[in-house]
């Protein structure tokens, strides 16, 4: 089965009917081939991260024991490649200079996410959920990433999960080909 890289991610704030959708989601989409890239914050990436086994998911995070994250599926931005990440956040925040240093590592860790830990095998699709649909918080960071690269952005405060799936298997048919 080929690796089908997605980022699932979202507000701390996610409600519990789209926590579970999210965590059923993603086990279909881990039987499917797909690959979860998350961020290991508790809310939508731990409901992301439940449904995906360990060997199907990538936790970024922004330092070491993040949330008490400590697994194999575990990744760190360092050196030259942390140094790219906030660079790249830092042209999206919209407010950086207000940002202190573990903020500004979270949204780093956001751009590890979505272009991978070589910065350059981004994901094929973010799923994501934000209070009305709205681009705001670290969830906005990783859509504006998305918006930037060109990776598709799929709402669960605007779509409905069936929808979100039919859509991530037209991007993996279109991948295949």
């Amino acid at each position: 089965m080929s690796h089908l890289p997605y980022a699932g991610v979202g507000s701390r704030e996610t409600p519990q009917d789209v926590l579970h959708a999210m965590t059923v989601a993603a086990a279909w989409l881990s039987r499917r081939g797909w690959h979860l890239h998350s961020g290991g914050a508790r809310g939508a990436d731990s409901a992301f991260a439940s449904g995906a086994p360990e060997d199907r998911r990538t936790l970024h995070l922004p330092w070491p024991g993040y949330e008490g994250h400590r697994g194999r599926d575990c990744r760190i931005p360092s050196g030259e490649t942390f140094r790219k990440c906030i660079e790249i956040a830092s042209e999206l925040h919209p407010a950086w200079p207000k940002c202190g240093r573990g903020a500004r590592s979270l949204h780093a860790r956001n751009v590890a996410i979505l272009l991978g830990e070589d910065l350059v095998t981004p994901v094929l699709a973010v799923i994501a959920w934000t209070r009305g649909g709205q681009t705001v918080g670290g969830t906005g960071m990783a859509i504006r990433i998305a918006e930037r690269f060109g990776i598709p952005h799929l709402n669960l405060a605007t779509m409905h999960p069936r929808t979100i799936c039919e859509r991530m298997e037209e991007l993996r048919a279109a991948h295949l080909k």
